[in-house]
């Protein structure tokens, strides 16, 4: 899912950190997920994701393209204010939404 979010604005991304953190606005993000169901078959997973968005100078234009996003795949989310994180000397979102996958038996 969060493919279809960040791909198509088109910044570098990855899950959980960049060992190198490029010198463009970047994100990273986290996926935290349960699995649950009934009668012992577990087929439905419940995924909480959280985007980070890092940038040196704030960048409305991003963080309009991730809402857009967003919006155009009709998801729910929560935009935390931009923070000025100064041992990084970057700024960060943060982005967190749930979603659902159902697997068929």
């Amino acid at each position: 899912m969060v493919n279809k979010i960040l791909e198509p604005v088109g910044i570098p991304f990855t899950e959980s950190h960049f060992y190198k953190p490029p010198s463009t606005t970047h994100a990273v993000y986290n996926d935290a997920f349960e699995r649950r169901g009934g009668d012992y078959i577990n087929l439905v997973s419940q995924h909480d994701v959280e985007i980070e968005l890092y940038s040196y100078e704030p960048d409305p234009e991003t963080e309009k393209a991730i809402e857009d996003q967003f919006d155009a795949l009709g998801i729910e989310y929560t935009k935390a204010p931009r923070y000025w994180l100064q041992t990084e000397q970057l700024f960060q979102v943060v982005y967190e939404f749930t979603y659902y996958e159902k697997e068929a038996k």
